[in-house]
Order: C-alpha cells, then structure tokens, then sequence
C-alpha cells in the first residue's frame, strides 16, 4: 500500500491534560440527567429493588432493570468501541478526520444490511455482523482505491469516503423508496436506536470489544511508531503494510458489531479522539486509554439528552434515534476540522473535467446534436411504455388521455436536466473546481433543508412556501461557501469538502425524520427523492420558464466565467468586479438549483456529468460549455426519468434518484483516473 499522506497536527503546543476535569464534567451531566430519566421511569418504585431484584410484577422497576439499564451499558460499550476505531484509523492514515463515517464504513455496512434484508432475510436475521463486516470493508476499500493514485494523502481520503458515503446513502435510499414497507423497521433501528430488551446485546458487544482491545494492545509499539514519521517506522524495522492492514480491519470489525447491534451512531469515532488530543493527550497510547472513556462519556450524555427530550415530550410522541443526532452535531465538527488539514488531492485531470484533448470546432453543431436527441429521447419516452401485459407502444388515444400526466413530468425532467447542466458549468466556472457541481457541493443539499423547515414550520406547506425556503436555502449554502472559499483562497478541494460535509449534514437532518417515525417522513421523502410523479402542469411550466431564462441569463455571464476560472487576481487586472459578477453567478445558481431540487431532489450528480460530458466532447468555451451541458442534462434526466418509471414497473425509482444511481458510477470512475501529481 501506498505510504499515507502525512496528515498534520491538531495543535502545535503542548496543552496541559484537561482530559480528567472534561471527563468529570460530563459524567456528572450524564449522572444528573440519568438519575432524572431513572425517575420518571420508576415513577415512586424503588430504585435499589430495580437494580438488584425487581419485584415481579412492578412494570417500572422491570422496565428500568431489563430496559433502562441495558441501554445505559451498551451506550458506553459503543461509545467506547467507536472512539478506539477512530482513534487507530487517524492514527495509521495519520489524518484527524479518518473515522467510521467518513471512510465510508458505516454507509457500506448499513448499505450491506439493507440488502440482506431485502434479498436474504435469512441472513440478515442469523449473520448481521458478517453482512456488516463486509458491506464496511468493501466500501472501505473502495475509498481507499479512490484516494490511492493520491498516495493516500489526507484530504483525499476523506474526499473519496465522502462521495462514497453519499452514493451508499443514494442506493439506500433507492432501496427504501422501493421497498418502504418492509424497510421501515430497518430505516428506525439504522438510526442509531440504543433501545434494549435484556443483557444479551450488551454482553456480546462487550466480548468483541474485549476481544479488539487485547488485539490493539498488542499493535500499540509499532501504532505508535507512525507518529514520528513512516520512514521512521520502516527503519525500525515496523512493516506499514500489514500493521495499517491490521489496524484498520479491527477498526472495521469495530464498526460492524456496532452497526450490527443498534445502528449507524455517526461521528463520535471522529469527536472522541480529537477532543483526546487537544485536552492533552498527545501521544497515541494515551489516546487508547482517554478516547474510548471519552467517547463513551459523549454517546452516554448524548442519549440521556435524547431521553430527556423523549420524556418531556417537546417533540411528541415522535422516536428520535441518538445516532441521528450525533450525526446532527458531527457535521459542523467536520467543517471546523477541514481547515487542519494541509495535504491536498491534485483535482486537476487529463480526464473528465480536466482539460481535453482537443477542442470542437464546430460546437453548435454538437449543441444542436445533443438537443435533439434529448428531444427524440423524451418523445420515445412518452410513445414507449410498459404496463400489465409487457411492454407496449402507446397509441395516439392513449396518448392524448394520458397526455395530462405523462406531458407535465417528462416537460418538469427536462427543464430540470436543463437547469443543473447550466448551475454545473456555473458552479465549476466560479470556484475554478472540476469536480464541483451543486449537489456534490451541497447547494442543492441546503436547498433540500430549506424544504425540511417549510414541511415543520408550516401546517400546510404549498408550492410557493416550498420554492421560498429552498431558495433561501440554496442561497444561504452558496453564500457560505464562498465565504468560505475567500478564507482558504478558492482552493477547488476545500470547497468540495465543505459542500459534501454540508451535505452530510442534510443526510443527518433527513435520516432523524425518517427515523423518528413521524408521518411526515414519507412526504419529506417524496420530496427529497425527486421524483416527477406529482408534478402537475403549473409546475411544469414555472419549472420550464426558469428553465428558458437560464438559457438565456447565463451566456450574458459567459465572459465573467471565463475569467473567474483564472482565478481572482487575473480577473480584477482585466477589468471584472469580482464581487458583483460572483453576485450575478450566485443568484442566477441559487436559482436554478432552488427551481431543479423542488423537482428532482438534492442528489442526482447531473450538475456534475453533464458539464465534464461537455467538456470530454471538446466543448470548452464558457459561452458553448453551458448550452453544451444543458442539452447533456435534458438528455440524462429525460432518460432517468423514463427508466424510473419503467425499470421496477409498477412501483416507480424517482428520477432524481435514478440519475444518481446512474452518474454515480461515473463520479466514481473520474475519480479513479485521475492522474497522481505532486501534493
């Protein structure tokens, strides 16, 4: 394997050892707010007599001793499981953002899970750590095949299992939207629900954790070589393959069991360790002993708060998962530790969104081509269909009495393809980021949020409420990446990690209502999949205006796109207000975004394709790029949402949805071919 990218430090002076005094502190909250739960559930019953022996036939005192006190054990034991993972994994990639979640583990275990469940209920019943521990190790792998032409440098690892983890999500979700009945159970418990009914999980969990504890024990000489360097290590005589192979197999069996035994419980393998180091422990054999009391102390506190929450009845009678909310506050933590990082992945690529070998002569042409075939393509999609008897060719009466349903989504599919080809080139044009698009960025991410808080904050939302919030959140999401971008100086891979960390906290927000079981979930869901199904014909034609005004707003920009890319220096020497024409490129996106995921949802990757299809077909100025990639997008979403509706015929894969399932791979591939260049 290749040598890891050298992954900084947290801080550059020795603190003192705070690590008792913090650890104190939050036990004594998680004490105080435990003896309030341990009340309210024994409601007058002796607390003595539920710990020892409940007295037969007292519900409260069994419901403390069988229910209550199990939780409170398997909290800790997953809480301290999860902080070890984390701490060998950032101690072996040398990268203090490595944990279960970002390096994908936990999305390919519950993806595997998923699965099973579906196909193999047996299995998934008899051998969940097994189908755990594998879905985790593949992805894991895959992330590591990704960032491995980088040499394993840290922003890259973390950038792979970012975009694996949101493609894990993807299929996911496609899986509970086919399957929502049955998956339900599933999508509750994958929240991260400690709920227990007897001893028998925690005893089990606690046995692996015994088990990898004494294994890591026996790693910790050559662990902690690899913090004074890998070539220090070598020449010590340390083998950096098979102990970073060891290491981060036990990191991954961690997970599974976790994952097996109540869920995904996101970020605290990422919190614990690096509260360890800047509290004072800065040497990795002090972080074995302090990160997993750490970690346990934050997921005990963490759902003793839950508990309380529950109890009071702030939210109703609604179940929130404590994993769901560890996830809610570790995607903040992720963007307040982006800017520790100093190693960089090469963006750059011969490849898709790189610079291509040759550039079109003619590119109206290959313009006017692409447009028509999105055309042919959409009038196929309406003449061509699959029903009760099979496949069949629609006839002209069919058609003109489905005319009022078919019409309306296939016009809403193509306006959104249109509109994402055209935010894609002006996402990639502004930040000078091949890679960038609004939903990998997590543009389309907030706008998605800003639908979240329409469907709570009004009792009925309609289509306005609705495109408002989601333009306000696009825009306040864009407006933060660039303030961002200004602080680390535009850097293309900065801006892409703080888009998907803003996305990875839209999955947090959308799995906790999901897995809370409140009945607005499956409306959130219609929305958040995107699929055209409901689309009626005034939507259709807002979405095909804006669509027609992009068209014809964005080349008016297309000579401040041309100069933005060369950066911000060179565009104020040549005469651009930088400030005003970012302003213009800001709204007119926002726009466009806000307008395609009301119709589509915030994941479908075609911002991301349609912009490099053009570029790989030698469409390489701004002006041609951006009708070049609006065209692409037709044709991706028109196809999409054709095949979602035939492919799983009756039930339906919403277009948005499907379009990620299919440029996922694509994004995947891109990456896999960029050419390694010096960090």
């Amino acid at each position: 394997m290749p040598e890891a990218g050298e992954g900084p430090r947290l801080a550059t002076s020795e603190p003192k050892n705070r690590l008792p005094m913090l650890i104190s502190l939050l036990v004594l909250a998680a004490l105080a707010l435990t003896a309030w739960v341990l009340q309210k559930q024994l409601a007058g019953s002796s607390l003595w007599s539920a710990l020892v022996t409940p007295e037969p036939g007292n519900l409260h005192q069994l419901i403390v001793h069988d229910s209550a006190l199990p939780r409170i054990a398997i909290t800790l034991i997953c809480g301290a499981a999860l902080a070890l993972a984390g701490a060998i994994a950032q101690q072996v990639l040398r990268n203090p953002l490595a944990e279960p979640m970002t390096l994908g583990i936990f999305p390919g275990a519950y993806l595997a899970l998923t699965i099973a469940t579906i196909w193999a209920p047996a299995a998934a019943a008899n051998q969940r750590e097994l189908i755990a521990l594998v879905g985790g190790a593949l992805a894991m792998l895959l992330v590591f095949g990704l960032a491995w032409r980088q040499r394993l440098a840290s922003l890259s690892v973390i950038l792979s299992g970012m975009i694996v983890s949101l493609y894990c999500g993807s299929l996911t979700l496609g899986l509970a939207i086919s399957h929502f009945q049955l998956l339900t159970g599933l999508m509750i418990w994958g929240g991260g629900a400690l709920d227990q009914h007897g001893w028998q999980a925690s005893g089990a969990l606690f046995e692996r954790l015994a088990l990898a504890s004494v294994a890591i024990y026996l790693l910790r000489r050559p662990l902690s070589l690899f913090e004074a360097g890998e070539s220090t290590a070598r020449g010590l005589g340390v083998s950096l393959p098979r102990t970073r192979f060891a290491a981060l197999g036990l990191a991954v069996a961690l997970t599974a069991c976790v994952v097996s035994a109540v869920g995904v419980i996101g970020f605290i393998g990422l919190a614990a360790p690096t509260l360890a180091r800047l509290a004072g422990a800065r040497r990795f054999q002090q972080r074995l002993i302090w990160a997993p009391l750490l970690g346990a102390t934050l997921l005990w506190l963490t759902d003793e708060v839950v508990q309380m929450v529950a109890i009071s009845g702030v939210f109703g009678s609604q179940l929130i998962p404590t994993g769901a909310v560890t996830s809610l506050f570790g995607a903040p933590m992720l963007l307040w530790l982006l800017r520790q990082l100093k190693s960089r992945p090469d963006l750059r690529t011969d490849g898709p969104g790189g610079s291509t070998a040759f550039r079109r002569k003619r590119p109206a042409q290959l313009v006017a081509v692409v447009a028509s075939l999105a055309v042919l393509v959409a009038v196929l999609s309406l003449m061509f269909g699959r029903g009760l008897n099979g496949w069949h060719v629609t006839s002209a009466a069919q058609l003109g009495a489905l005319a009022f349903w078919h019409v309306p989504h296939t016009a809403a599919a193509l306006a959104a393809g249109i509109m994402l080809g055209l935010a894609g080139v002006l996402v990639q044009r502004m930040t000078g980021n091949p890679v960038a698009s609004p939903d990998l960025i997590g543009v389309s991410s907030g706008g998605a949020l800003g639908i979240v808080a329409a469907v709570f904050l009004f009792a009925a939302p309609g289509p306005l409420e609705l495109f408002g919030a989601c333009l306000v959140g696009s825009i306040v999401t864009l407006m933060l990446l660039l303030w961002f971008g200004h602080r680390v100086k535009y850097a293309p891979e900065r801006l892409l990690l703080i888009g998907v960390a803003i996305g990875a906290l839209f999955q947090a927000v959308s799995g906790t209502v999901t897995a809370s079981g409140d009945p607005r979930a499956v409306l959130l869901l219609n929305f958040v999949v995107g699929s055209t199904y409901y689309v009626d014909p005034i939507a259709a034609a807002v979405a095909v205006v804006v669509a027609l005004f992009g068209l014809g707003a964005a080349p008016l920009l297309a000579r401040w796109l041309e100069l933005l890319s060369l950066g911000e220096g060179t565009s104020r020497s040549l005469g651009v207000r930088v400030d005003v024409a970012r302003l213009a490129v800001l709204l007119l996106t926002a726009l466009l975004t806000a307008t395609a995921t009301l119709l589509i949802g915030p994941l479908s990757f075609v911002g991301l394709m349609a912009p490099h299809l053009a570029r790989s077909l030698g469409v390489c100025r701004a002006r041609e790029q951006l009708l070049a990639a609006a065209a692409a997008g037709a044709l991706l979403m028109v196809l999409a949402d054709w095949l979602g509706r035939m492919l799983l015929f009756p039930d339906e894969m919403p277009a948005g949805l499907m379009a990620a399932l299919i440029c996922g791979p694509y994004l995947l591939w891109s990456m896999l071919r960029t050419a390694p260049r010096a960090a």
